[in-house]
């Protein structure tokens, strides 16, 4: 029995070609899978139009952009305009549909800005507070530091009066003649 031996230069070399050959065709496959499927939605979006005279009524939760197929003798959204009337009508009941929308959209903006307005308010309020307390805080801050500067000045007079007063004890008993004998007494 022969033992198949193979380098790992060998197996790589048939790697590189494995991937020259399928890599390709995978991609091909997945271009032609995703034509497919956008022809099929494109031709069941092109129902929905046909269907219903004006794609404008259609909410974008259902019928064009969702899975379900389309069944026909079913209003396409529920607060949407019945597109069941003679072509005349579908044409104005979509206008008045889009400026419904409009006008909806628009008051939604209007109360959007109305709170951001609010809130704007309300921060500027409160940076105009924590302005007002960081300069209280800085006045107090100058405030302590000058009574800091004062006690400390204090204290180094303090401490120079008490370094005076000990130098002029350690001075005086060297004048007395007994430290000037070297401390010894008399009675020696």
């Amino acid at each position: 029995m022969h033992v198949l031996t193979i380098s790992f230069y060998e197996f790589g070399q048939f790697l590189r070609i494995l991937l020259w050959i399928f890599l390709p065709l995978f991609i091909i496959v997945l271009l032609i899978t995703t034509y497919i499927h956008h022809r099929r939605r494109s031709r069941r979006a092109g129902i929905i139009v046909e269907n219903e005279g004006l794609l404008l009524a259609v909410d974008p939760g259902e019928g064009v952009f969702s899975d379900q197929p389309f069944r026909e003798g079913v209003a396409p959204v529920s607060g949407a305009v019945d597109m069941g009337q003679p072509d005349g009508d579908n044409l104005y009941k979509g206008l008045l549909w889009m400026k419904q929308k409009f006008e909806d959209y628009r008051e939604q903006t209007d109360q959007r800005i109305g709170t951001l307005k609010e809130q704007l308010e309300q921060r500027t309020a409160d940076t105009q507070q924590l302005k007002e307390e960081l300069a209280q805080a800085k006045e107090k801050i100058a405030e302590l530091t000058g009574k800091l500067e004062s006690n400390m000045s204090l204290l180094m007079n303090i401490h120079k009066e008490l370094d005076r007063s000990l130098n002029a004890e350690m001075a005086l008993p060297a004048a007395t003649p007994e430290a000037a004998s070297g401390g010894l007494s008399s009675g020696e």
